[in-house]
C-alpha cells in the first residue's frame, strides 16, 4: 500500500453547476479541520476524457480516495480502484464495489408529480437528464421512475411525447425544451423539471416571453431548491435536496474509508430524504 497523501480527489462534469457548487459547500468546512485537502478534477462529460482522468488519478496515485459527483464509472475501472485500495464514494451515482451517497430520487419525483396531479393537472410533462448509453446516471432513471409511477398510480397513461431530455441541466436547455413543448402543441398544463431548478427557470422564461402565465396557464415544479429558487418570479415550487449534506456525508465517508473505519470489503449506501417546497409557480 502506498504512503498516504492526505488528499481526496473530487471529480465532476460541471463545477460551475449550482448543484455541484452546493455539494462543495458541504465538503469545504471539513478542510479547515485537516489533515485532508481536496484536488478538483473537472471533466467535459466526454467519455474518453472522463475515463483518462479517472485513470490518471488512479495510476499516478494522486489521492487516497475519490469522490465522484454524478459521474459514472464502468465496472472494470471501479475494480481497478478497489484493487489499488483507493475507495470511491459516488454522489448521486453508484457502481458495484464503490460507496454511494444519494437522495431518494424516486420519492422526490413521485411527490412532485403527485402534487401536480392533486392540483388537477391532466397533462404533465417532464424535463429530465439525458440518456448516455450504459453510463446513464442512475439519478436520471430514478427520477423518471418516480414521475411515471405517480402518473400510472393515479390512473393516467404515460406518454413518451411528454418527456424531454437535457445534457447539462442549464437555464438555456430548460428554455429550449419548453419551446419544443409549445411548438409541438402538446397542450401541457404543467411541467416537472426533474433536471433541476435552472431548467425550470429557463422553462418559465420561455413561457413569460410568450405571455403564458405561471401558474395560471402552466404550472412549473423544479428540483434541488437552489438558493435562487425562492427569489425567482414567481418563486419556484420545487423538491428540496439536502445538497450540502450530500457533500458532507460523502467527505466523511471517504475519510472513514481511508482510516479503515469502513472496511475495504464494505459498500456503504447512504440515502437522504427529499422535501417538497411549495411556493408560487405551481
Amino acid at each position: 500500500m502506498a504512503d498516504k497523501m492526505n488528499t481526496i480527489a473530487v471529480v465532476s462534469k460541471l463545477f460551475s453547476n449550482f448543484f455541484v457548487h452546493e455539494v462543495l459547500q458541504g465538503i469545504e468546512p471539513h478542510l479547515f479541520k485537516g489533515p485532508y485537502e481536496v484536488n478538483y478534477y473537472p471533466t467535459t462529460g466526454r467519455i474518453d476524457i472522463e475515463k483518462d482522468m479517472l485513470k490518471t488519478i488512479l495510476y499516478e496515485r494522486r489521492a487516497d480516495a475519490l469522490i465522484s459527483i454524478s459521474t459514472p464509472m464502468d465496472e472494470d475501472l471501479m475494480q481497478a480502484y478497489k484493487n489499488s485500495g483507493i475507495p470511491v464514494v459516488f454522489i448521486e451515482e453508484s457502481c458495484e464495489g464503490g460507496h454511494t451517497v444519494k437522495v431518494d430520487n424516486v420519492k422526490g419525483s413521485f411527490i412532485a408529480t403527485e402534487y401536480l396531479i392533486k392540483k388537477g393537472h391532466k397533462k404533465i410533462g417532464v424535463i429530465a437528464g439525458e440518456f448516455l448509453d450504459k453510463r446513464t446516471n442512475s439519478m436520471v432513471i430514478e427520477r423518471l421512475i418516480g414521475y411515471r409511477k405517480a402518473i400510472e398510480d393515479y390512473g393516467r397513461n404515460f406518454n413518451e411525447k411528454w418527456v424531454k431530455h437535457v445534457a447539462y441541466y442549464t437555464f438555456e436547455e430548460g428554455k429550449e425544451k419548453m419551446k419544443e413543448f409549445l411548438n409541438e402543441n402538446a397542450g401541457l398544463d404543467a411541467v416537472f423539471c426533474a433536471a433541476g431548478d435552472l431548467c425550470a427557470m429557463g422553462a418559465m422564461e420561455e413561457l413569460r416571453e410568450r405571455n403564458i402565465k405561471v401558474p395560471e396557464d402552466v404550472s412549473i415544479v423544479g428540483y434541488d431548491d437552489i438558493l435562487t429558487a425562492q427569489y425567482n418570479k414567481p418563486s419556484l415550487t420545487t423538491v428540496k435536496q439536502p445538497i450540502e449534506q450530500l457533500g458532507s456525508e460523502a467527505f466523511e465517508l471517504a475519510v472513514k474509508c481511508i482510516t479503515g473505519e469502513v472496511s475495504k470489503d464494505e459498500s456503504k449506501l447512504i440515502i437522504l430524504d427529499p422535501k417538497f417546497i411549495q411556493r408560487n409557480s405551481a
